[in-house]
């Protein structure tokens, strides 16, 4: 018994369209994202380092 067609096209020599390239991601963010919040943390890092070596610690 034949399966009952319900509108459903399909061609044997049908292949599917590409999938769209994705971005690529470190951890779920933008490499420019990732380098950008690196200079920010070193900013910190390199405030914090001259207010300490000034206050005398």
């Amino acid at each position: 018994m034949p399966e009952p067609d319900h509108g459903h096209h399909h061609s044997e020599g049908h292949i599917p369209p590409p999938a769209p390239p994705r971005q690529r991601r470190v951890l779920g963010f933008r490499p420019l994202h990732v380098v950008l919040g690196a200079l920010i943390l070193v900013l910190i890092l390199v405030l914090y380092l001259l207010l300490t070596a000034r206050a005398g610690y």
